[in-house]
């Protein structure tokens, strides 16, 4: 919320997450907390940012984040950057 500053466009974003997700956040529950910790202790990340890391290694997801620092640099996570190359025709075909 305080990168935003707009409780309206924080709500927009929440919804707009809920569509594309649909429905498939994930909560943290203890195993995932106990989860995150570890990864984080391995990986050297934080908790908060382990979390995310855990949460997706337990389902078979790919994680992909903004967070080129933590959790790309470290092979922990996909760029959008590169998932939109991954997905997207190279020009002229």
């Amino acid at each position: 919320m305080r990168r935003w500053r707009s409780l309206d466009e924080a709500r927009r974003l929440a919804e707009l997450i809920q569509v594309a997700t649909e429905g498939r956040i994930v909560r943290v529950d203890g195993p995932l907390a106990v989860a995150a910790a570890s990864v984080g202790q391995e990986e050297g990340v934080s908790v908060y940012d382990a979390a995310f890391v855990a949460a997706a290694r337990e389902r078979g997801w790919r994680l992909v984040s903004g967070d080129l620092v933590d959790l790309v640099s470290r092979g922990l996570a996909l760029s959008p950057q590169a998932v939109r190359e991954e997905l997207e025709p190279p020009p002229g075909r």
